[in-house]
């Protein structure tokens, strides 16, 4: 027998791990019970998927790091997880849509429910919430499950509360308040460039994402070679902050602008390579209960794609 390998990122097992390497990564995750308050931002995430992210480069009660944590997609990911996180957000709306929800919802078995719908859980003498005494069983239902529904990654036993934090301000600012190697992973899903609106398409969907006149908001950059360059200055704290041989997760999708495919996930990887990340590889990422209708740009003249994936981009601290 050889040597048992010891796995110093997450809790999964060998096929669990390998499962997930798989370069498309197509879901089908509904709304969840959450989605009535965070859908007021055009551009949030399935709390699973994040779940899902975060359950690969993170072990149970690490700290996750969101900069640009909109309406707490992360955190709740974090939460279903039982991972430690801090979100940053300079709108705050969003911030106090996360603090409702936070409020209002708990997790139960790895799942997010309306806190008053819940039986009480267990509590310790000093007010905290426990788990339920129950074996947690495996940390995954293996390949099939994927895009189902059910997180693979993300089930646990017992209710929890949700405690990720979330402070309101520019992010360039609040990275500096942290610590030196003090995070073990960074996931976040930042403004996809500048210049964005209706681009001669009347039904063009504008993303309701953006802080209007709001300098600090990388989404309002007055174009993508600014917008690279306030990546770039947060690739320079996100590399500070973390732990080597940890993680960065960026999600971006690419962009169609005047005429022309912008490959904004292949730019921004390109500016994280320059602060001194490794870039080592992406996932594809489509989820398809909540993909919204093909629409006809430019039909029968010219090619113009309806681009309905969004790029996971894998980094590393080395």
């Amino acid at each position: 027998m050889g040597k048992k390998r010891i796995n110093h990122l997450n809790d999964l097992n060998g096929s669990e791990w390998l499962y997930w390497t798989d370069s498309l990564y197509i879901t089908s995750y509904p709304p969840d019970v959450t989605h009535a308050l965070r859908k007021a931002h055009g551009a949030m995430k399935p709390p699973e998927v994040m779940a899902e992210i975060i359950s690969f480069f993170t072990q149970r009660g690490q700290l996750v790091l969101d900069p640009f944590a909109g309406v707490g997609g992360t955190l709740l990911g974090a939460a279903m997880t039982r991972r430690q996180a801090i979100g940053f957000e300079l709108n705050p709306a969003w911030v106090k849509i996360y603090e409702e929800i936070k409020a209002g919802f708990m997790v139960q078995d790895g799942q997010l429910v309306e806190a008053d719908n819940r039986p009480r859980p267990n509590r310790a003498t000093s007010g905290e919430w426990l788990p339920r005494q129950k074996d947690p069983g495996p940390a995954g239902s293996g390949p099939g499950t994927k895009g189902s529904g059910t997180s693979q990654l993300a089930t646990q036993s017992g209710t929890w509360p949700i405690t990720g934090e979330m402070r309101q301000g520019d992010c360039l600012e609040l990275l500096k308040e942290l610590g030196d190697e003090s995070v073990e992973v960074v996931v976040t899903d930042p403004p996809y460039g500048a210049q964005h609106g209706a681009t001669g398409f009347a039904a063009e969907t504008n993303f309701n994402m953006l802080n209007a006149g709001e300098t600090a908001d990388f989404g309002n950059a007055p174009d993508f070679e600014t917008y690279l360059e306030l990546m770039h200055r947060f690739g320079l704290e996100a590399h500070r902050v973390l732990k080597p041989q940890k993680y960065l997760i960026i999600m971006v999708g690419d962009r169609f602008r005047a005429g022309e495919y912008v490959p904004l996930g292949y730019l921004v990887a390109e500016e994280m390579r320059r602060v001194g990340f490794r870039f080592k590889g992406l996932k594809i990422w489509s989820n398809k209960a909540t993909q919204r209708p093909l629409k006809p740009y430019a039909v029968l003249s010219s090619f113009v794609p309806n681009i309905t994936h969004q790029n996971i981009l894998i980094l590393k601290k080395e």
